[in-house]
């Protein structure tokens, strides 16, 4: 479906209000009309000399179509605001909603950037599509057929004069500016989204880029980006200028021409003298309808360019799609088997190849390899983040892929070496986990993590802030977070992604004499490096290039002289 329709099928909850925004703003040109026409009436009727009788209805008039155009105008922008904040609301919701399930399988080409200068950018560009493209075109069409009807009682001359006039401003100006505007409001959105990811980017490398001393390079392309950008607006400016001096010519050549059809018109009797400026000045004030159509040929270019962006990222399909009609209770423990899985991504060749293992409750499966060797795939499988293309996955004898993506997640919990922790207090990163959980298991929770000591020290204990990913925190403090939220999601397996990477020799033999509480009674999946970590496991698998190549105890590979001895015995040689 193109992005025009679309976007005209998301008026669908909300089409009798933006109808009533239309007629309301065909209400207020009419108004403006009326005030033009009974102010320029009374005044000519009034260097007769009448009664002030015979005036009193205009005078009326004008008070009427002052506060009338003033009372509509508020209520059409006012009403045609409101719904199309709630386009918008809707569409971001939805474009959240959709860009959920698409993570992180599908969002790895995207920068963070990218993507926050889509939910923000593109969605509030999208507000001039629904306000300055849509309405105009509608009301100048009320506008034209009134002003018709009337004129052709006087003239067929003066009604095709000013369907002309109309013509050229409503059809032909519009199509001269998107000519000399092409694919300018595509430019437009690219350059601003462009100028934003790197923004965004360079901020949150802020602390890298001092380090390295790439300063004045970064400031280099923000300059250009913010450069390219400028001179867009620029010609979008001129654009705009331009159409509006042409506009302009274009009413005031339409004005003398009425006038020369009228004044015949008025000196051989068929219209009144009083009626020959007021009926120009109807043809005047008719052009506030007409005059924005140009500029709405660029609005709706730069709509549709959002519009596109937009839909290309949500139209991608989910790499794991619902499935599982059958209802899943969430059992007490889980074993989960995985039975010759391969798997490979797009253009990256096979990651996995036949590989096979169990998780049943209370055993402890350690993977190591080398990096590349597929470790934190298995993971993404596991959580069904990609969908396995050979083999089988079973949970509690059930096919992974009859159950939906969200009910298997549940029933894990995540230690990874790179948790993100929110900009919030330390209470609301672990809550995370289980938002309903009450003061009792949170605090828990933090005794279990051994973050009890640490919170109790602060000013503000759980409720200190703890900046942007964390920034106030340790390396420890934050695996300690994961920990916290791993205890009080309290799920049957738990899947540890390198927990102690990074992370000081101290530090990590407590962090992982914490994780080892955490483990008792739960399957547990353990990725990791150091090989220290993996001598209290039940089962270690060794991974190269995607294939098991061992498998077996703590001591049984090491007395098997393969790749896990030559590595247990590199981390043992001191460096010279």
């Amino acid at each position: 479906m193109k992005p025009f329709v679309r976007l005209i099928a998301m008026l669908a909850p909300v089409w009798p209000v933006m109808l009533l925004a239309v007629c309301l703003g065909w209400l207020t040109i009419a108004a403006n009309i009326g005030l033009m026409v009974t102010s320029a009436w009374l005044i000519a009727a009034a260097a007769l000399h009448p009664s002030i009788a015979e005036l009193s209805v205009a005078i009326v008039g004008v008070r009427f179509f002052g506060v009338a155009r003033a009372v509509f105008r508020y209520l059409e922008r006012y009403i045609s605001h409101d719904a199309t904040f709630r386009i918008l609301s809707r569409l971001r919701v939805g474009f959240y909603q959709r860009l959920e399930p698409l993570a992180p399988a599908n969002l790895q080409t995207w920068q963070s950037g990218e993507l926050f200068s889509a939910i923000v950018g593109d969605v509030e560009t999208l507000k001039d599509f629904y306000l300055r493209v849509l309405a105009p075109p509608l009301i100048a069409v009320l506008t034209l057929t009134g002003l018709l009807l009337v004129f052709q009682h006087y003239s067929l001359s003066l009604a095709a004069l000013v369907f002309a006039g109309f013509l050229l401003a409503g059809i032909v100006l519009p199509l001269a500016v998107r000519q000399v505007n092409k694919g300018g409001g595509s430019e437009l959105v690219a350059a601003r989204a462009a100028l934003k990811a790197y923004l965004l980017d360079t901020v949150n490398g802020m602390t890298e880029i001092a380090a390295f001393d790439h300063q004045q390079r970064h400031l280099s392309t923000i300059r250009n980006l913010n450069d390219h950008l400028i001179r867009l607006q620029g010609r979008i400016a001129a654009v705009s200028s331009l159409s509006d001096s042409w506009g302009s010519l274009i009413m005031n050549g339409t004005l003398w021409g009425v006038l020369w059809l009228l004044i015949p018109l008025v000196r051989s009797g068929t219209v009144e003298g009083v009626y020959l400026a007021a009926m120009a000045l109807a043809v005047q004030s008719s052009f506030e309808a007409v005059l924005p159509l140009p500029m709405a040929v660029h609005y709706c270019q730069e709509s549709l360019a959002a519009a596109r962006r937009l839909f290309r990222l949500v139209d991608a399909p989910a790499a794991v799609l619902p499935s599982g009609q059958e209802q899943f209770a969430e059992p007490e423990q889980a074993e989960v088997c995985v039975q010759g899985v391969s798997f490979e991504y797009d253009g990256l060749g096979k990651v996995l190849n036949r590989i096979s293992f169990s998780l049943r409750p209370g055993k402890r499966v350690a993977l190591i390899g080398p990096s590349g060797a597929g470790k934190s795939t298995i993971i993404h499988l596991l959580l069904r983040f990609w969908e396995i293309e050979s083999g089988l996955i079973t949970l509690n004898g059930r096919d992974y892929r009859t159950i939906n993506p969200e009910a298997v997640r549940r029933l894990f919990s995540v230690v990874s070496q790179q948790t993100h922790i929110f900009n919030a207090s330390i209470r609301e990163n672990i809550l995370l986990a289980c938002p309903e959980a009450g003061e009792r298991e949170l605090m828990a929770a933090v005794r279990g993590a051994a973050l009890d000591e640490f919170t109790a020290g602060l000013p503000e204990g759980l409720d200190t802030q703890v900046g942007n990913n964390g920034q106030a925190l340790s390396g420890g403090q934050r695996q300690r977070i994961a920990i916290a939220r791993a205890l009080l999601k309290n799920t049957p397996v738990l899947l540890l992604d390198e927990p102690t990477v990074g992370l000081d020799p101290i530090t990590a033999k407590q962090i992982m004499n914490t994780i080892d509480t955490l483990m008792r009674g739960r399957a547990t999946l353990l990725i990791t490096h150091d090989l220290t970590d993996v001598e209290t496991m039940d089962e270690i698998l060794v991974l190269d290039q995607g294939e098991v190549t061992e498998r077996g105890t703590f001591a049984e590979l090491l007395n098997s002289q393969g790749l896990f001895a030559r590595l247990w015995h590199l981390q043992q040689t001191p460096l010279a």
